[in-house]
């Protein structure tokens, strides 16, 4: 049996989509799946570029620390080497007279290892006494930052440093040993170099 309009009525009405609408739905459809797709790409290449970003940001900070690595050696390269009394300002003498004062007076050596109070007049022993102090400033401040971790700097610096310098002011290759009961001037018995002897020389 046919239904009438009626029945139709009364029921469900059928749903009529027009050939035209349909198509543009279609078109909606695919306009939104290739939005959907380009998203995703979008997602995608922004992390490719983050993480290529990343890897560059790193090379680059690579090569700023090779690059001041390299200006640093060029720097090293301009700079003639000079004895540290060449060079001491007064307030690096202040802080080797007050160092060397105070290794004598805690420290306690024996007369026979005290630090003679005219060494400023002896270059030789100016100069240890400045890489001493440097030196034992390092083993200080290496000691301080191991803290609880342990380190031998402190105990290397007493074996390696003080106690050879000591004794080298002590027993005669300096003239600082002469100076126990006073001083005694630099003399001019320094010997220069016979440049006859050179290979070849004319």
């Amino acid at each position: 049996m046919t239904g009438t309009s009626d029945d139709l009525g009364r029921g469900e009405r059928a749903e009529v989509i027009e050939p035209s609408k349909q198509a543009s739905a279609d078109r909606v459809t695919l306009v939104w799946n290739g939005l959907q797709e380009l998203t995703t790409r979008l997602d995608g290449t922004e992390d490719a570029v983050a993480a290529a970003l990343d890897t560059l940001t790193a090379a680059v900070a690579e090569l700023k620390t090779q690059l001041a690595q390299l200006l640093a050696k060029e720097q090293e390269k301009d700079i003639p080497p000079r004895r540290w009394a060449a060079r001491a300002t007064r307030k690096d003498w202040d802080a080797l007279i007050a160092w060397v004062d105070e290794l004598n007076a805690s420290y306690s050596l024996l007369s026979d290892y005290m630090i003679p109070a005219c060494w400023p007049a002896h270059p030789g022993v100016v100069e240890e006494l400045a890489g001493l102090l440097r030196s034992w400033t390092r083993a200080l401040i290496t000691d301080e930052l191991a803290k609880n971790n342990g380190a031998n700097d402190l105990t290397a610096w007493h074996d390696r440093w003080l106690w050879p310098c000591l004794r080298r002011m002590k027993s005669g290759h300096y003239r600082t040993t002469n100076c126990r009961d006073g001083h005694h001037p630099e003399g001019s018995t320094a010997a220069r170099t016979d440049r006859g002897f050179l290979p070849n020389s004319r």
